[in-house]
């Protein structure tokens, strides 16, 4: 929507009268919905307060005239941890409400205000306020509820603290109720009310109601135009608050604020133009605002929104300033970007700097290490974190629960699990999923049946999804459409994650069918959907109505990818479709130009050798290289033998068993291969040459349905 046309429909009429009668029904409920127990206290969204100013009352009232109109509405209610001496017994400081960190800090409000023997007005303010800001929503909340049932009533100050806990909690009916009372209570007209009024709106989704107040106000102060930008740019209205800063540049000129140039960074970062993001740099540095910290991670992120590895790296090296925070969000950057080697490097240059880490930076680590699977490094960032004082917070203990399955250590990831004792749905779920990763399908239900017997989780699409891959490798049928009706019911059906892996365990169990079904009720498909079913269909023989599937994606929007191409071949293959799968390589190459890989080449020449064009599938393995073709020859291997050709099983063996990738199955399909012709002493020295260079054999497994019965 254009920006002219989105300011002319903005100007609504402010909240009726009658919208106060709602107050208590809707502050009830509110009150009693507590926030997640992982929800992070907002950033603040204005520049830290001035210095302390002396505890004095009259000094305090001065400081908050002083406040309201010089400075941002922080400032306000930092003047009171200034009343500290004034006579009135009972008070307490914002400094003793405030301060500290993690949960300790946390419970410290509540546990401060519970022990006040006198609760006025101005200790009930500060202690909505600080729980707000804190992030316990709800507590500020019932506080305010609980405020107004003994009597006191709210001023300005207070219900700015509502307002605050209404926008943290995105409730867009209490905001309108807070609005209701400051109308009856004739407190609307207040410049630190109807700011607040106007960001509660804007992060409960409805800018146009943020817009209407901003437009009533005479002459409004930085600080409300912040919020109106902050608020356009949480609603991704991003061309909007670059206008709205247009606007502000016009009537104040340059505006040398932190909060100011944060949001317009994330609103030139959301427009995806690299030149406006340049331009935006550039004004940030003319204005002298590149020396701050918070500025420079702002500008960072926006130029990383792009994707850019180069520029990445190049904006970290020029920026003037950082903090961990900097560090911390390149690291991510370089993790999302697969480079999971240089996340370490990083880190290690970061220890060398002086920075300490944070949780964030050595969860980024961790998760790095897990891609590596190096538990040696893992373990030195686990040791870091337990000196840090994170052991015992949840995102840390199931990044290293995470961290220890990918390196293959069970019981290291099992002991940090049986050690929390509140976990959360994101803990079982990391368990689970390491015991199925590595092999242990059947341990991963258990472990998923005795979440479901000891906790009240629901189960999110990433669980089911696991559960689902449990199903994959034991082909678990019955317990697979458990999991299809659980789908339906719990409303996971519209995630394609979830869909997808559901196609994948019913071609796995053999039931093409219902497959093709749960595809055909897909309301939106991806490249992965597609390329999942044409597979179901080629490890269930069905290789026509794979090749037709094909063919049909190529009519639609989706675009192929290699693993289009590959699972076509691989149906091509089981199905004897030699000229069909020629056509659909010739078709990757030459129209799509896709370079052939290792497993494509493999599959060609399997398609050949089973249909007993050994000729020719000598002739395309012989193109390829040892290392690279070493599928090309066990497939080669493979088909010499289905049809007795010694001459070509013999040649595909010498190159397979000079390569590393061989396993004890290739020596024994050449040691059948003699014994097959007649050459039984060949095919025991070929046993017993091999025997000895292979020090494991890959095991067969087997499993078996118990159907239970009942005698009569």
């Amino acid at each position: 929507m254009a920006a002219r046309a989105l300011l002319s429909r903005l100007r609504f009429a402010p909240l009726s009268h009658h919208h106060h009668r709602h107050l208590g029904r809707a502050l009830s409920a509110a009150a009693t919905a507590d926030p997640p127990p992982d929800e992070s206290p907002p950033p603040p969204p204005h520049p830290p307060p001035p210095p302390t100013p002396p505890s004095n009352s009259k000094l305090f009232v001065a400081g908050l005239s002083w406040s309201a109109d010089e400075r941002s509405l922080t400032d306000a209610f930092s003047s009171f941890g200034t009343v500290t001496e004034d006579g009135v017994r009972g008070r307490c400081s914002m400094k003793r409400l405030g301060g500290g960190s993690g949960c300790s800090a946390r419970a410290r409000p509540r546990q401060m205000f519970d022990e006040m023997p006198v609760r006025d007005l101005v200790a009930c303010s500060a202690a909505i306020y600080r729980h707000a800001k804190s992030g316990l929503f709800g507590e500020a909340v019932r506080l305010f509820v609980g405020m107004m049932r003994v009597g006191v009533s709210p001023n300005s100050f207070t219900l700015v603290g509502a307002l605050i806990a209404a926008a943290g909690m995105g409730n867009l009916v209490l905001a309108e109720c807070i609005h209701g009372w400051a109308m009856k209570s004739l407190l609307e007209s207040n410049p630190f009310v109807r700011t607040a009024l106007l960001d509660s709106y804007a992060k409960c989704g409805r800018p146009t109601k943020a817009w209407a107040l901003f437009g009533e106000m005479r002459d409004p102060g930085i600080v409300t135009w912040n919020a109106l930008i902050s608020g356009l740019v949480h609603n991704d209205l991003f061309e909007e608050a670059l206008l709205v800063f247009k606007r502000l540049l016009f009537s104040f000129g340059p505006v040398h604020n932190v909060v100011t140039m944060i949001s317009i960074a994330q609103a030139s970062a959301g427009c995806g133009d690299l030149g406006l993001c340049e331009s935006a740099h550039a004004y940030s540095v003319k204005i002298g605002l590149d020396s701050d910290v918070s500025v420079t991670n702002s500008i960072l992120g926006m130029y990383l929104s792009f994707g850019s590895l180069a520029i990445g790296r190049e904006i970290f090296k020029k920026i003037a300033v950082n903090d961990v925070v900097s560090w911390t969000m390149m690291m991510g950057f370089l993790l999302e970007e697969a480079q999971a080697i240089e996340v370490i490097h990083m880190f290690v240059q970061m220890r060398l700097s002086g920075i300490v880490p944070d949780r964030v930076a050595l969860v980024t680590v961790a998760q790095a290490c897990a891609h590596l699977g190096d538990g040696r490094i893992g373990k030195l960032v686990h040791n870091e974190i337990v000196i840090r004082g994170f052991s015992g917070e949840l995102p840390a203990v199931n990044s290293l629960i995470t961290m220890y399955s990918k390196c293959e250590d069970l019981s290291s990831a099992r002991l940090l699990f049986d050690g929390t004792m509140e976990k959360s749905l994101v803990s079982w779920t990391a368990m689970v999923s390491a015991y199925i990763e590595n092999g242990y399908a059947l341990e991963g239900m258990y472990l998923f049946a005795k979440m479901r017997h000891e906790g009240s989780f629901m189960i999110d699409s990433v669980t089911l999804v696991t559960l689902l891959l449990a199903c994959y490798e034991v082909a678990k049928f019955e317990l697979c459409i458990q999991l299809h009706a659980y789908c339906y019911k719990s409303g996971l059906c519209l995630y394609k994650p979830v869909l997808n892996t559901l196609i994948a365990v019913y071609g796995k169990c053999g039931y093409a069918t219902l497959a093709h079904k749960a595809f055909d009720e897909m309301i939106s498909r991806n490249a992965v959907s597609w390329n999942t079913m044409i597979l179901s269909y080629g490890v269930n023989g069905q290789g026509e109505k794979a090749v037709s599937l094909f063919n049909e994606m190529e009519k639609s929007s989706e675009d192929q990818d290699s693993v289009t191409y590959l699972n076509t071949l691989l149906a091509c293959s089981h199905s004897g479709l030699v000229d069909d799968g020629m056509l659909v390589f010739r078709r990757m190459v030459n129209d799509k130009g896709i370079i052939p890989c290792p497993e494509h080449v493999g599959c060609i020449v399997d398609m050949l050798a089973r249909a007993g064009r050994l000729e020719e599938a000598a002739g395309v393995a012989s193109l390829t290289h040892n290392k690279l073709g070493a599928n090309a020859w066990k497939a080669l291997m493979g088909g010499g033998h289905l049809h007795g050709d010694m001459k070509f099983t013999k040649v595909a063996a010498e190159k397979v068993l000079t390569t590393e990738s061989f396993d004890y199955g290739h020596v024994v399909l050449l040691s059948n291969a003699y014994a097959s012709s007649g050459k039984y002493r060949a095919a025991e020295s070929v046993r017993s040459c091999y025997a000895k260079r292979i020090t494991r054999k890959t095991l067969g497994l087997s499993s078996i349905e118990i159907v239970p019965y009942s005698r009569r």
